[in-house]
């Protein structure tokens, strides 16, 4: 790929929510440039006092876990999985009776991509 045309990445984010609260967390996104043509895709959400959200889990039979799901356009490949950048708050859950992750305040998560053609596009489904 031709190093002196900068490549251009999109994000589309739709975002699924389970309830009213869900509403009021703001989700914004950025693209970190990496060695070549990879990025790194990180998605931050502002989590509202005195909310909290999920980890990704799983918990089979517990809460509603975060799930980030990223639909690529021709043109990208996603390497890798999507990591939590920020560490949950860990704890015994009587309600579920098992050990759960939440995020309180903020949450990132990131995606690593590799671009293949000059402009791209990544969809972002948000469940949580």
């Amino acid at each position: 790929m031709c190093k002196s045309l900068r490549p251009i990445l999109t994000i589309l984010a739709v975002f699924l929510t389970a309830n009213l609260w869900a509403q009021s967390v703001k989700w914004s996104s950025t693209v970190e440039p990496l060695e070549g043509d990879s990025y790194r895709i990180v998605l931050e959400a502002a989590i509202p006092v005195p909310y909290h959200m999920y980890d990704m889990g799983p918990y089979e039979g517990g809460p509603n876990a975060t799930v980030i799901t990223f639909t690529p356009s021709e043109g990208i490949v996603l390497e890798g999985e999507v990591e939590q950048l920020t560490a949950p708050h860990r704890y015994f859950d009587k309600t579920y009776g098992m050990e759960i992750g939440t995020f309180e305040g903020k949450a990132q998560f990131a995606q690593r991509v590799r671009l293949t053609a000059p402009q791209a596009a990544v969809k972002a489904t948000l469940e949580w």
